[in-house]
């Protein structure tokens, strides 16, 4: 698994193999498109969600958190 210097979010508070709170996982936060945001298909049963300019690969059913695209 990757390492990241810094985690996703507004303060950074968000690393893979930990949970999004359910609030991220609300339609908002969503990111349906995928392909206009420059990111990967999900894999079944994830979907990426926006966290401030950062972007969080998350499974739908748990909110454990498997990936993330970090902004500069």
């Amino acid at each position: 698994m990757q390492r990241y210097e810094r985690g996703a979010g507004p303060q950074h508070q968000y690393h893979p193999g930990g949970r999004m709170p359910p609030q991220y996982r609300s339609h908002q936060y969503v990111v349906d498109d995928w392909r206009g945001h420059r990111l990967s298909a999900p894999p079944r049963g994830y979907h990426w969600v926006q966290t401030g300019a950062d972007y969080v690969l998350v499974a739908i059913a748990t909110g454990i958190i498997l990936q993330l695209i970090l902004s500069n």
